[in-house]
């Protein structure tokens, strides 16, 4: 990488840190460009010339944030020898990515609208690819629970995928929401409950 090239990637990097900031603050639809401008101690002018909109601000978070999760899925799967010790691995990097990185995470789940308009044919393909990737990894790895006998062979390996991401994000949703609710109404902590809904798309998976 040139020094020019890693200028840029150092002043994007910056942008998009301090958009994510506000986004956690204030969410998207309350942070303007000039807001991000001001947190990354930039001008506007100079903003600008590193993302056109905030539609595509957002969008690089998308980016950024689905080869993350594609790495740490990756890795979380390639580092056990058991399917169900992968699989728990896998659910814990999904849940901790949501922690460290809520934005990204927001843009993943769909909470926050994106422009295909305002994306860019090649950001929109980069998106979709990363997509697409992680959505092989888990094909790849549900493949290989069936072919261990673990997973259950009845269940469409391309139905189980969207299950999986809407139960997995459902669960993390729901106690990052009503964690108080959860804890009186089913008497469990917030460790407790991720580890029991885990459990239940678990068993939905697995042969009884």
């Amino acid at each position: 990488m040139s020094k020019k090239q890693a200028l840029t990637e150092f002043h994007r990097g910056s942008i998009l840190a301090a958009a994510e900031r506000l986004f956690s603050e204030k969410g998207t639809e309350k942070t303007t460009m000039d807001d991000i401008a001001r947190e990354a101690e930039y001008s506007k002018a100079t903003l600008y010339v590193y993302f056109q909109s905030k539609e595509e601000i957002i969008s690089a978070i998308l980016l950024n944030g689905l080869i993350l999760l594609r790495k740490k899925l990756g890795e979380a799967i390639e580092g056990h020898e058991t399917w169900v010790e992968a699989y728990n691995a896998a659910c814990e990097a999904i849940i901790r990515f949501y922690g460290e990185n809520p934005t990204a995470y927001n843009a993943i789940s769909g909470e926050m609208e994106i422009s295909p308009d305002a994306q860019g044919s090649k950001g929109l393909q980069d998106i979709q690819r990363t997509g697409d990737e992680i959505n092989e990894i888990l094909s790849a790895f549900l493949e290989r629970g069936i072919q261990e006998g673990v997973v259950r062979s009845d269940l469409p390996v391309r139905d189980m995928v969207p299950f999986f991401w809407a139960a997995i994000s459902g669960i993390v949703r729901a106690v990052e929401r009503r964690n108080t609710y959860l804890n009186q109404a089913a008497g469990l902590d917030r460790p407790a409950f991720l580890a029991h809904g885990v459990q239940l798309v678990l068993d939905a998976f697995t042969k009884t």
